[in-house]
């Protein structure tokens, strides 16, 4: 058939019946989309060898679309909770690093083996790129296909278990951490406080500097005996018994409850006048553009409340840059609100709209980046190559989010689909180059490299664990997330979400994702210093 011997049909075919094995479900575990290089490394031991260019535009959109999820996020990492999940990460790689590099000189397997022996059992893609670099099509490849699979497994068996070998409640555990969670990150909410402060008597908003004492906005003003409430203009005149509506966090609202008067109970609701609306930005040519730029309202009689973004309440801060997808919780006539939805676009459907332009020219950012050569002491020359010069644009880019007309960001469905469509011409690619070679690593190194697979699995998990909960004191459920993050493992991802049905798993995972991602990519590297080729 002539089919057979047309690549981009045996690339489609590869990619399909890669997809399809890639969801098929045992024990509620998945290979997802690396069961592609399973499929490639079994044409490729039947001689299909697919050209080296699709798997080098692969990897620069896997990798590019990796660095720009994990821009944004990438110094916020080290805040707040994240210093010692970062700590515990990191503990990881070395471990991974230590643990491979021993059993490469127990069994005399040599750098190629090692970097793909390090990338499968650790579940890193990207780690495997970077290896694929250096030392070729063949070695590492193979040992990657041999060691992904019980590094799936292993991980996701071993975050079932470890509640029930650390005897720890699941229940208890999500209490605690949601008390946690109101006392560091308190939600924003309302309070209604009667002006009774002689000294605010007479002044206008603008005047009394409210927001020097607290991070607080006044959205509603109701006069003594009105039955209408007004919006709160920066020249709003304060009198005796005014009731206010201020928004902000609790302990926000207690300082201000101080200094403007006392609580009170009464609501202050709307009627004919105001209203409320939530408007999504999904206008392009104002992302980017800082909250107090649009002057809601000296401009529209408009009061922002809050801005919601990925699910997160935020202040309305002057200072806020508006991102595509953010909703802007606002008060004002109906009018008003209709002219800024118009304005600010208010079309929740293209914010998935994808930009060509700035994708093109992020990848070709990346690829002159990946051509330049530092001189590094003891290392020497050191070229960042695809790998590299795609991650730090793609690094670079997100956490800009912005340059001039330019919008670097994809919206999560485009970025997922980016980065699928990339890892699958990539594991296409290399997995046709490697599968030549594949049945040979297996007779050669099978079972030491099976042993060596389960090793550099566990190990990690174990200790990471070990450091999380007895030395860093890590709340048991966001350690999941570290552990399932360090091993950038999506499938014990979902193990860890079927302990729990909080949030608390992912976002972990999300917040050590991009230290975990640069982690194992060093990692690689330092393994390639230490081991021969």
């Amino acid at each position: 058939m002539t089919l057979l011997h047309n690549q981009i049909f045996l690339l489609l075919l590869i990619l399909i019946l890669g997809e399809l094995l890639g969801r098929v479900r045992l024990w509620n575990l998945s290979l997802g989309p690396s069961a592609i290089i399973f499929v490639a490394l079994a044409f490729g031991h039947f001689g299909v060898i697919l050209p080296e260019g699709i798997q080098t535009i692969g990897l620069a959109m896997f990798i590019y679309a990796v660095g720009l999820q994990a821009g944004p996020g990438f110094l916020s990492s080290f805040r707040s909770h994240g210093v010692p999940m970062a700590v515990v990460v990191l503990v990881m790689a070395s471990v991974g690093t230590a643990a491979t590099w021993a059993c490469c000189r127990i069994f005399g397997f040599d750098g190629g083996i090692g970097t793909g022996l390090l990338s499968g059992a650790m579940t890193s893609t990207p780690s495997l790129a970077v290896a694929v670099e250096v030392v070729g099509h063949g070695s590492a490849p193979a040992a990657y296909g041999v060691t992904y699979g019980f590094g799936i497994i292993g991980v996701a068996l071993g975050i079932k278990l470890l509640p029930k070998l650390l005897r720890i409640s699941i229940g208890n555990e999500e209490e605690e951490l949601a008390r946690q969670l109101a006392e560091t990150n308190p939600p924003i909410t309302y309070r209604h406080i009667e002006v009774n402060n002689p000294n605010l008597f007479g002044k206008r908003v603008a005047d009394i500097f409210l927001k020097s004492i607290a991070p607080v906005t006044i959205s509603r003003l109701l006069r003594r005996g009105a039955e209408e409430p007004i919006l709160v203009r920066a020249d709003t005149v304060l009198e005796e018994g005014d009731h206010l509506r201020v928004v902000g966090r609790p302990l926000d609202l207690d300082k201000v409850a101080l200094f403007i008067g006392r609580p009170i109970s009464n609501e202050i609701a709307f009627d004919r006048v105001l209203t409320k609306s939530a408007i999504v930005v999904s206008n392009r040519k104002f992302a980017g553009t800082t909250l107090g730029y649009f002057n809601f309202r000296e401009t529209f009689n408009v009061q922002v409340a809050r801005i919601t973004r990925n699910g997160i309440d935020l202040p309305a801060d002057a200072n806020t840059r508006l991102h595509l997808g953010d909703v802007i919780h606002s008060v004002g006539d109906e009018r008003s609100l209709s002219n800024i939805s118009r304005m600010l676009g208010n079309d929740i459907k293209s914010t998935y709209h994808m930009s060509l332009l700035p994708i093109l020219v992020g990848l070709l950012f990346g690829f002159m980046l990946g051509r330049i050569t530092l001189p590094l002491p003891l290392v020497g020359p050191l070229t960042l190559g695809t790998t590299g010069g795609t991650l730090l644009a793609g690094l670079v880019l997100g956490a800009c989010y912005q340059t001039g007309p330019l919008i670097w960001d994809l919206p999560s469905t485009g970025n997922r689909f980016f980065k699928d469509l990339g890892l699958g011409l990539f594991m296409a690619g290399v997995g046709t180059s490697a599968g030549v070679s594949f049945v040979a690593t297996l007779k050669t190194y099978g079972l030491p490299l099976l042993l060596s697979g389960v090793v550099v699995t566990l190990l990690p998990v174990i200790v990471g664990a070990a450091v999380g909960i007895w030395l860093l004191r890590i709340r048991f459920l966001r350690l999941l997330g570290v552990l399932v993050g360090g091993m950038t493992n999506a499938s014990g991802l979902d193990a860890a979400n079927n302990l729990s049905a909080t949030s608390y798993a992912s976002a972990s995972y999300a917040t050590v994702y991009p230290v975990a991602l640069i982690g194992k990519i060093l990692a690689v590297k330092v393994l390639l210093l230490l081991l021969p080729l």
